[in-house]
């Protein structure tokens, strides 16, 4: 057995997959785009790209002249010091380049580059060669200061400190504005360990070091003035965290320490213990602390709440309750309501408990209002006043704190702007469309929760993306100062990477389609858009893969989608071979350029099956109370009958395939359906009454949360409804398996544990069914590393070669297959 094994997971030398060099050919010519970036002007646009060999290259363009370009590979950094000079770091080395003249100067020997842009000053870092010096110049690259023996450089709410060594110092200084020179404001033999800018009253600045006796902390005043953070019960922290404060007069602070782990001879596990990731990186005390320096005075604040975060200035404190009643601190992550949230008002001491907020809030920039939705009502409080006010919107309507000190709320296809003042609306915007989505928001999280978060706008404009949800048409338009303008006309492209010039009247995104090569477009106001640059011009067969919509129900009547993808000169007088790919819900993705890659890290790929010869159907399955497996079986089976209906498809050759829920869902299906003729699973649970039990290495907790009320939605335990846990789990119905599997998975799989797929394997082995399984060595819940993702790939594509066109003669599956059973 284990020698078996053995095997299995080194076949990929013994016995190889068999090599295809016309789709190598077509994956090594093919690149993805990654990112852009638009000069302040729109003049030039800036391209970075990645090819199969994860060599990333920059594309430079003129906007209106766009056969002018300029390629760079290498590329760290980039900065726009004007609109028509761009400094690059590439290496160790610094390239600036006037784009008007395309003309070019190095600087060799460089550590790093930066640029501040409020600032407008150009940082050029020098190694050990030139002494680790620092040049300051301005964006007209006139230089103001060198400094040598620098270390680093940090940018703290808009001042330049500079970490200086000389000799046995460790000083700090601070640069001018305009940076022609400089203050030291702090000078020690100790490292420093942090710094951070104190946002209270008293301008200064924390500075913590690491000194003999341990952290150190300080105040440093804008006069040079130092308070030391005295406290003897504090002392034994060994990291701090510099938090937004909203008490003017204190600064806020998270001080922590990692225990370390006695487990040489045992590691004993306590049932008590709410937070089993202590078993592994050590317990992690910390305090949340408010530092008044010129009071020299500390308050420790309440560790039975956590989440501490200062809203605006007035003092308050949003915070949650620690549910001490939790068996594990993940438990109720699946859930809405689960905390109970207080403002507390660190001046007076007064508590206030909020309504349950269904775990979304959001904060206007200042911090001056909260919107939250409780008991079926927006209520909009005003933190200075600590009023409340009912708002009249859709609960599912999406809100905007604006420039202009206004609320926009987008609701299906329309857009209203309300008054905070007298919450009086108005409709600024009605388009034909299921939903608006303003894409120029600004988004931070806070650690109140994922979905209790910062949600403003900071430019004067809004950019608006108006989509119909059925068939992925979406309009683009600029909203400004009332005027409507159409940037992209309705499309069922998919459109990415929009942005604009600063004046706004400049604009530029990428626009792809399944059949489609992403390509850069631009547009200048009310002119007509026009092409900047177009990836993978040579993909000549994209533009013959065509798509059928399939339409079908789910398991409670809803009306679901399955996008059937063609090969390229699909021949309707064929019959093809078809592979599905099943997750949940996949339609908003069926838009994308179908890259020819063998960089899979979920292990599919439509484009190469397409290019294969095979018929590639993605599917929509949503979910009931009977249980994921059998919802899933019912909604495949649903689209298998319309799919049946085509007298193009072979219906004795259809394969299915997933990974991670998906591959639970094809274990599933595999166990109770003969209507396919080969599978193929990825990293994917077996056995879900084990696995509710089971603890998840990648989260450190166990896993019922997930199976309860997450992705497999049982929403009961085991305990409750043992008969349900049966009857979707696919270890128990092994026995029915009727068609070849292929199973792989990592070696180091933190999410789904290997074993499921080794049990799965060895109930498969046992009832004599055609199974293979491979091991990934090193590899995780996706595979990542390229070799082995086109070891994955080929071996993909020979499996439904061998199953689905009858083609034998592969020996790593003629290994198996030879005198089996």
């Amino acid at each position: 057995m284990l020698l078996g094994m053995f095997v299995i997971r080194y076949q990929l030398v013994i016995y190889a997959q068999t090599p295809r060099p016309e789709l190598e050919k077509l994956a090594e010519d093919t690149v993805e785009p990654l990112v852009m970036q638009m000069s302040p002007d729109g003049k030039y646009v800036l391209m970075f790209e990645i090819n199969e060999d994860s060599k990333v290259s920059l594309i430079i363009s003129e906007t209106q002249k766009p056969f002018r370009k300029i390629r760079k590979t290498n590329v760290s950094k980039n900065f726009f010091l004007r609109n028509d000079i761009l400094v690059l770091q590439v290496g160790s080395v610094f390239q600036k380049i006037d784009l008007k003249s395309q003309k070019e100067s190095v600087i060799q020997n460089i550590k790093t580059i930066d640029f501040l842009e409020g600032e407008r000053q150009l940082l050029i870092h020098y190694d050990s060669s030139k002494n680790n010096m620092l040049e300051i110049y301005d964006d007209r690259f006139i230089l103001r200061q060198r400094i040598e023996s620098v270390l680093r450089w940090q940018k703290t709410e808009g001042d330049l400190i500079i970490f200086e060594n000389k000799g046995e110092m460790k000083n700090l200084l601070k640069a001018s504005s305009d940076g022609r020179s400089y203050r030291t404001i702090w000078s020690s033999e100790d490292e420093v360990y942090q710094l951070s800018k104190s946002d209270t009253e008293k301008e200064g600045y924390v500075v913590s070091v690491s000194a003999a006796k341990g952290l150190k902390t300080y105040f440093v005043g804008s006069d040079l003035s130092i308070a030391e953070l005295d406290d003897p019960s504090i002392s034994k922290y060994t990291q701090i965290t510099v938090k937004k404060s909203s008490d003017s007069n204190a600064v806020f602070l998270t001080l922590s320490d990692r225990l370390p782990i006695d487990d040489k001879t045992v590691s004993i596990w306590y049932g008590k213990e709410q937070d089993l990731s202590n078993y592994f990186y050590g317990e992690r005390p910390s305090v949340d602390l408010l530092w008044y320096p010129k009071e020299q005075k500390v308050v420790k604040l309440d560790s039975s709440y956590s989440g501490y975060t200062g809203i605006g200035r007035t003092n308050l404190f949003l915070r949650k309750k620690v549910d001490k009643e939790k068996i594990d601190v993940i438990e109720g992550a699946d859930k809405v309501d689960h905390y109970e949230m207080h403002l507390w008002n660190s001046l007076s001491g007064e508590d206030q408990i909020l309504e349950k907020d269904g775990d979304v809030m959001y904060f206007d920039k200042g911090g001056n209002f909260i919107l939250r939705y409780v008991k079926a009502n927006w209520k909009l409080l005003d933190t200075r006043t600590m009023t409340d006010k009912v708002i009249g919107m859709p609960s599912k309507a999406v809100p905007y704190f604006s420039s202009s000190g206004t609320i926009l709320w987008s609701s299906k296809g329309e857009l209203w702007e309300l008054n905070i003042n007298d919450l009086q609306k108005k409709k600024i915007l009605s388009v034909n469309a299921d939903s608006i989505e303003v894409i120029n928001v600004v988004k931070k999280s806070t650690e109140a929760g994922f979905h209790r978060k910062y949600y403003y706008l900071d430019d004067p404009y809004l950019l608006i993306a108006a989509h119909h949800d059925n068939d992925l048409r979406s309009t683009y338009y600029m909203l400004d100062q009332g005027k409507k303008s159409v940037i992209i006309q309705e499309s069922t492209d998919r459109i990415k990477h929009l942005q604009s010039s600063n004046d706004g009247k400049n604009f530029i995104w990428t626009e792809e389609n399944y059949n489609k090569p992403p390509v850069v477009m631009t547009k200048i106001e009310s002119s007509a858009s026009r092409t900047v640059y177009q990836y993978n011009a040579q993909d000549k067969g994209a533009k013959t893969i065509t798509k059928k919509q399939l339409y079908y129900k789910g398991v409670n009547n809803e009306d679901l989608q399955a996008s059937l993808f063609l090969p390229a000169n699909f021949d309707s007088e064929k019959k093809y071979p078809v592979v599905l790919w099943i997750y949940e819900k996949q339609q908003e993705f069926t838009d994308k350029y179908l890259v020819p890659t063998f960089k899979n890290r979920r292990g599919f790929n439509a484009r190469l099956l397409l290019e294969s010869g095979y018929m590639v159907l993605i599917p929509d399955i949503n979910y009931g109370n009977k249980g994921a497996g059998l919802s899933a079986l019912q909604c495949i089976n649903n689209a298998l009958d319309e799919l049946s209906k085509l007298e193009q498809v072979d219906t004795k050759k259809i394969a299915l395939m997933g990974q991670s829920f998906g591959g639970y869902e094809t274990n599933f299906i595999a166990t109770h359906s003969n209507r396919f003729a080969a599978y193929i699973s990825g990293a994917s649970p077996s056995d879900i009454v084990h696995m509710a039990y089971s603890f998840n290495y990648n989260f450190k907790s166990p896993d019922y949360y997930r199976i309860e009320g997450g992705q497999f939605r049982m929403g009961e335990s085991f305990e409750s409804n043992n008969q349900k846990y049966f009857d979707n789990n696919p270890l128990y119905h092994a026995s029915k398996v009727t068609a070849p599997m292929l199973l792989w998975t990592g070696t180091e799989d933190k999410n789904v544990d290997r074993e499921e797929t080794r049990t799965f394997f060895s109930a498969l082995r046992k009832y004599r069914k055609t199974v293979i399984a491979l091991f990934y060595a090193g590899e995780g819940h996706t595979i990542t590393q390229y070799p082995a993702q086109k070891d994955y790939t080929l071996r993909m594509l020979d499996w439904f070669e061998y199953f689905l066109k009858n083609k034998g003669n592969i020996p790593w599956i003629d290994k198996q297959m030879k005198d089996a059973y």
